[in-house]
């Protein structure tokens, strides 16, 4: 019986069953009919990634090279004048610096308002690495110039909001014994409490428009490593150019990281050095004290420059570079390596 009706099919009956039809096979995704190679992809790599792995890499780099960061602070609060020196004398070179400041204040003194600078790097890159990766996902972003655009943007927004903190971490490490002020800003809310009762609510934000100077320099940091990236990817490891954004970068090796993050701290630091002690001395609790007072930006610049020369505005260099070319170098291999593992978990 099931012979005789399969001799009466018709020969276009039989080629049918033995091949689907055209609008059976349409449906079938085009995904699913993919070569297996697109599974090889680098794995898109989310804003939240970024944010986690910024905040740890920041957090970790602070804690390490903090002592440095305090000398450079108290490199740049000085200006020669008594009223601004520290343990009774004005730093002439690093290595006297942290013996002077080991032997009278202990080795204490040089992580004086770490946990407040720790607070602050992770605030501050939470939010610069939110706006910035936010904008390149949403315009979708490759060039230096646009990069740097949003990273202008994700800068402002993260100094805007972080200045009291870095206000009251700048006071924390330029405070001794030797000053008046002794004990004021022995601790976070101590140092806040003492600000709004002394200079009210406005002082926190003392010297945000220094702040706002810096964004510009700063914001060249991470353009400029990403486009480094972007170079090593290209010409050494021979990525496409579509494959090189910031969602399906290769990830660096350590060396590859390092170098990348060498170049672009030394530019931006170098750069960003005369606004940053400009910010210290408008930031510093005796910006009033003595004949010679720092009051705005404005009347600061022919000060110092009359006072010290073009050259007083490198005042620091050294130990600015000291701190940190090392900790950026820290911070981009800690951040590299924390963003392979958070993309395979956020």
């Amino acid at each position: 019986m099931t012979t005789a009706l399969r001799d009466e099919c018709s020969p276009l009956q039989m080629y049918s069953e033995l091949n689907p039809p055209v609008a059976i096979m349409a449906a079938v995704p085009a995904a699913d009919m993919q070569p297996a190679e697109t599974d090889n992809k680098p794995r898109q790599k989310s804003p939240s990634s970024h944010i986690l792995a910024s905040q740890l890499a920041s957090a970790v780099s602070t804690t390490m090279f903090y002592p440095m960061d305090t000398l450079r602070i108290r490199y740049m609060s000085q200006d020669g004048t008594i009223q601004r020196q520290h343990n009774g004398q004005t730093y002439r070179s690093i290595y006297r610096a942290v013996g002077v400041i080991w032997k009278e204040e202990g080795l204490r003194a040089l992580f004086r308002g770490c946990h407040v600078a720790v607070l602050g790097a992770v605030v501050a890159w939470g939010v610069y690495m939110f706006v910035y990766r936010k904008l390149c996902e949403v315009y979708n972003v490759s060039s230096f110039a646009s990069r740097t655009g949003m990273s202008v943007v994700a800068s402002v927004t993260s100094a805007l909001l972080t200045t009291p903190i870095w206000l009251l971490k700048t006071r924390m490490q330029i405070e001794c014994r030797a000053m008046g002020t002794c004990g004021s800003y022995s601790g976070f809310f101590k140092g806040f409490h003492h600000m709004l009762v002394t200079t009210g609510v406005r002082s926190l934000w003392r010297g945000a428009s220094a702040q706002l100077l810096l964004v510009l320099p700063n914001s060249l940091g991470f353009p400029i490593y990403d486009s480094l990236k972007d170079c090593i990817n290209q010409n050494i490891i021979g990525i496409s150019a579509e494959s090189c954004s910031w969602v399906h970068g290769r990830d660096l090796t350590v060396i590859e990281a390092c170098l990348c993050s060498v170049v672009a701290k030394v530019f931006v630091v170098t750069l960003s050095q005369p606004f940053t002690m400009l910010k210290v001395r408008l930031q510093d609790q005796r910006w009033n004290q003595g004949e010679v007072r720092y009051m705005t930006i404005k009347q600061s610049i022919p000060l110092i420059i009359r006072r010290e020369g073009v050259y007083g505005f490198t005042r620091g260099l050294a130990s600015s570079l000291l701190y940190s070319v090392p900790r950026g170098v820290a911070y981009y291999v800690l951040y590299e390596k924390s963003l392979q593992f958070f993309s395979r978990r956020v």
